[in-house]
């Protein structure tokens, strides 16, 4: 897939423009075009803590992987950072159509990770109480757009 060619025209008014190459190329491209076109669109962003999918994403290359509709976390570390890696990666992939949901119950962000259910559940909990991660009606956990401050170690 890496090797083909995608091209996109987009039409605003009078203005047409074309991107074409290979699909993460032409998805920076769009992404760049829209946020120098309408520059409204980043303040947007950042009034309402939405999270930029894009570079999260580019962000979470060296750290997961979407494999056989799972979540692979490649690197040793922490379990909280597991967990927030996890959540950001449902959230990224079912943004991206990797993923079908973004919202996961403890058991399945502790078979995502390989960490135990009862530590994943003492770790979600503390994230929770830190509002790193967000807790469900239904007790199902999701990334918190203030959680990629603490992954990458810069604010959201």
């Amino acid at each position: 897939m890496s090797s083909e060619k995608v091209k996109v025209v987009i039409r605003c008014g009078e203005t047409v423009v074309e991107f074409e190459g290979g699909h993460e190329e032409v998805w920076r491209s769009i992404n760049k075009f829209f946020s120098e076109t309408y520059p409204a669109l980043e303040i947007v962003r950042k009034l309402t803590g939405a999270i930029d999918v894009t570079e999260l994403a580019r962000k979470l290359e060296d750290f997961v992987e979407f494999r056989d509709g799972r979540i692979i976390i490649m690197k040793e570390m922490d379990a909280k950072r597991r967990i927030l890696l996890c959540l950001a990666a449902a959230y990224v992939g079912r943004r991206l159509g990797l993923f079908d949901k973004e919202d996961l119950a403890p058991k399945e962000i502790a078979a995502y990770t390989g960490l135990d259910e009862r530590v994943a559940r003492a770790r979600l909990s503390e994230l929770r109480k830190s509002g790193l991660v967000v807790k469900t009606d239904e007790g199902l956990y999701s990334f918190a757009s203030n959680s990629i401050g603490e992954l990458f170690g810069e604010g959201s």
